[in-house]
Formats: C-alpha cells, sequence, structure tokens
C-alpha cells in the first residue's frame, strides 16, 4: 500500500516509540479489490498508551482528539489519517452510538478484529512487515463477492451494519451470505433499525443511491422486509402491462435507478437527482385504479414526498418535489405535440428549482425504465426537445414586468398583486408586448 510521505514519517516515529502499526478498515478492502478512492486511512496503533500516542502525533502536527474514550487523534496535517488504539467495544443502549468502550493497547489481533463488521472490512495491513492479515477469510470472501458477518454476537450489536450491507452490495455488486442474511432479517423483524436516526439512514441510503447498481441495494433491504412504507407500497402497485411490461412500480423503479446512475454524472445534482428518481412515482399507490390507470400520480407523489422525513435540506426536497411534479410533463408535451406555450410555461415552473436538463434526464430514465420501450418513440421525444431548445431556449424568459412597474400603473400592494405578476408573465410568453399587457391587467382589475 502507498501512503503520503509525511504519513510513512509519522508510523516509523511510532514503531520507533515502541508501538505497531496496522492499517484497518475499507482502505484494505479498496486495495485487494483493486478499487481506486478516497478512503479515510485508518489506522490501528498497539502498545502505546493514549498518551504516548498523543506525544508521537504532537511531534507532527496539532493533533485533533475525538474522545479519550475512544481514542481517536487526527493530525491537522493528515487529515485523511485516523489514529486509533485498539478496544473491545460492549452495547450499552438501543442507539447506534450507545456502546461502552474499553481501549487496550495490549489486545490480540484475533480479539481486536472481533467488533469488525463484515469478513472483508477485517483486513488488516501490517505496516513493518508490508502484507495483509487475513484472520476472517476476507480474502476469499471478496473473491467469491461474498459478504459474511465477522461475529453473530457483535454483529447484532449495531443495526446501521445492516444498511451498510445494503450499500456494499450495490457498491461491489456482491450477495450477502445465507448466516448474514437471516442475521439481518431478525434484526429487522426485532425492530432493532427502529432506534437508527434519520441523519444516519439517509446517509446509507444516499450511498446506495450513488453505486453503480443501486436496485441491488434497495432488492436487498426488500428482501429483508425494511423498506421504508412509501417504496414498500410501491411493491403492490401494478400497471398496465401494454405501458410497463416489467410489472408492477418496484419492478419500474429499481430499472429507473439503474439507468439513472449511469447518467447522474451529467445532471447538476447528482445524488438529488437519484433521489428524485427512486422517489419519482411514490404517488401511484395513491392513485392507481384496479385496471391500472394512474392518474394524477405526480401530484398525488408531491404529498407524498411532504411526509418523507429522511430528506432534510430545503433547496433538495424543493428539487425533488419539482422533480416529482413534473417528470412525465415532458414526455407528454413530445406525445401531444405541444404548443410553445406550453414548453415556455414549464421553463417558469421549474425556473430557480430544476434545470432543463435534470429533467430531461429523469424523462428519458423514466422512459428507458420499462420492460420495453420503442426506439422510435424515444428518438421523436429528443428531436422535439432538441427543436424547443435551439428556438426557445432551456431557460425561463426574464419577466417584462414586475412589481414597481404594477405599482406605478396603479395596482396596490397587496396579496392579489402576485397573481396579477403571474398573469403578466403568461400574457408575455404568448406574446403580447408590454403596453398591452398592463392596459389588458388595468381593464381586467378596473385599476385605471
Amino acid at each position: 500500500m502507498q501512503f503520503e510521505k509525511l504519513a510513512e514519517d509519522v508510523f516509523e516515529d511510532i514503531l520507533h516509540s515502541g508501538g505497531y502499526v496496522y492499517i484497518v478498515g475499507g482502505c484494505v478492502r479498496d486495495e485487494v479489490m483493486g478499487i481506486q478512492g478516497e478512503n479515510d486511512i485508518d489506522v490501528e496503533v498497539y502498545h502505546l498508551t493514549y498518551q504516548q500516542l498523543y506525544d508521537v502525533l504532537a511531534r507532527h502536527g496539532h493533533v485533533n482528539t475525538f474522545g479519550q474514550s475512544f481514542a481517536i487523534m487526527q493530525l491537522d496535517c493528515l487529515p485523511h489519517y485516523d489514529f486509533a488504539l485498539p478496544r473491545k467495544e460492549k452495547k450499552t443502549g438501543e442507539k447506534h452510538q450507545d456502546f461502552q468502550v474499553m481501549i487496550d493497547p495490549e489486545l490480540s489481533l484475533d480479539k481486536a478484529i472481533q467488533r469488525r463488521d463484515l469478513t472483508m472490512n477485517a483486513l488488516m495491513y501490517d505496516y513493518q512487515q508490508g502484507k495483509i492479515i487475513d484472520l476472517c477469510g476476507g480474502i476469499d470472501d471478496i473473491k467469491n463477492r461474498v459478504i459474511r458477518c465477522v461475529n453473530v454476537k457483535t454483529f447484532v450489536e449495531d443495526p446501521l451494519r445492516v444498511l451498510r450491507i445494503a450499500q456494499f452490495v450495490a457498491r461491489f455488486d456482491m450477495f450477502v451470505e445465507k448466516r448474514t442474511l437471516q442475521l439481518c432479517k431478525e434484526m429487522v423483524k426485532q425492530h432493532m433499525l427502529d432506534h437508527l436516526s434519520t441523519e444516519r439512514v439517509y446517509s446509507e441510503y444516499s450511498k446506495i443511491l450513488m453505486a453503480e447498481k443501486p436496485s441491488l441495494g434497495f432488492e436487498f433491504l426488500r428482501a429483508i422486509d425494511t423498506l421504508p412504507p412509501y417504496l414498500k407500497a410501491l411493491e403492490t402497485t401494478h400497471q398496465r402491462l401494454d405501458y410497463h411490461p416489467e410489472g408492477h412500480v418496484f419492478n419500474h423503479t429499481m430499472l429507473v435507478i439503474d439507468v439513472a446512475a449511469l447518467t447522474k454524472h451529467k445532471t447538476d445534482h447528482p445524488l438529488w437527482f437519484m433521489w428524485s428518481c427512486l422517489l419519482h412515482d411514490i404517488g401511484k399507490p395513491v392513485v392507481t385504479t384496479k385496471e391500472g390507470h394512474a392518474h394524477g400520480h405526480n401530484e398525488a407523489g408531491v404529498e407524498v414526498f411532504k411526509q418523507v422525513d429522511i430528506i432534510t435540506a430545503k433547496k433538495e426536497r424543493e428539487y425533488i418535489s419539482t422533480m416529482i411534479m413534473y417528470h412525465m410533463h415532458l414526455m407528454n408535451m413530445a406525445r401531444n405535440h405541444s404548443r410553445d406555450l406550453s414548453y415556455l410555461r414549464l421553463l417558469k415552473k421549474i425556473d430557480g428549482k430544476v434545470s432543463l436538463n435534470d429533467l430531461i434526464c429523469i424523462s428519458c430514465c423514466d422512459k428507458l425504465g420499462r420492460g420495453k420501450v420503442a426506439r422510435e418513440q424515444y428518438d421523436a421525444f429528443l428531436e422535439f426537445i432538441a427543436d424547443k431548445k435551439a428556438r426557445l431556449g432551456d431557460r425561463a424568459k426574464p419577466p417584462m414586468i414586475n412589481g414597481n412597474d404594477l405599482l406605478e400603473a396603479g395596482f396596490k400592494a397587496d396579496k392579489q398583486l402576485k397573481k396579477v405578476l403571474a398573469e403578466a408573465y403568461d400574457l408575455q410568453l404568448q406574446g403580447i408586448d408590454r403596453e398591452r399587457i398592463l392596459r389588458s391587467l388595468k381593464k381586467k382589475y378596473d385599476k385605471g
């Protein structure tokens, strides 16, 4: 493994001070898998006390500590390196962070790895010997694409590990060994995941969505019966087979997010885009008829999304809500050969919330996320959009009339002003000039 020169200097200082250095965690796993990433480097230091390790690190820069009970330290000049002492952990409560930590610099390696979650994450790199230590068969599991827990008893102490497995399944295209799969199912049945914070769940879901094949992660969550209600409802919502030969809405959504994973890098907000694709049809369970019609599912989806509290950032929520609302509009416009005015009105509705580019992307993913897609329909859509963009642009036109213009024309600064401004803008889109718009509005509202 390769390390920064300063990191190697620190490692050598630790060795000269009587300590021993092991690199642990995801960076060792990724080294074995041949994955080039920017993981933090987790360094576990044996045979030194907390104070001794602190003193060594302090010789190389400013030391940041994260609580003596966890014995985790970081150098400001090596921000991606975490230094820790070996420890044992004991569960003390139901929450993810409820642990009693016991530092033991002389802990044996076979006992130290028992707190690791999976065999592929239990690999250790012996810095002095320059070799990987594999006490749990992690290398063979990586070769065989198997996800296996290290210790049944300690695995269940951290329910977040269930969601971590889901993101590993999606990121690495691996499958879960039977005993580990059954363990996850039991943890779900016992409601052990109920105490996870929304922040941690959001973080793990986001990692699934940013994987190369996110459907694998959500299929795993489905298999262990821990999908959130707004996704679980998609399983039992059928669709017309002439439009959706792939079957129910969950199947469709999985196809959509896998296609979206291939194009997310072209969008303004890749993660927000992936969330939008996952949630674009969450309104269908509310409105779908027994014949499979789902009229108004976009509006219903916006209402369902209001109850999805896992996403908290205001701008992200606005983006996703807008994408849910308008994800079908461009396709419908192309199919119906809509007028330019409809296109211009749509640009105004998404202005400042979602770019036309991102809306085009979700429209394409929605179209491609079906069991069968007619090539001529897809090409016709792209041709329709290209023509509109070339002639009309891809951004909402600036308004010719603002609030001050209306006040000067005699309108009052009341709640109605916003409505009048919207009417003025729509008249502008229809090609009416500024003076005629003002005359029309003054006549309608009897202000002149």
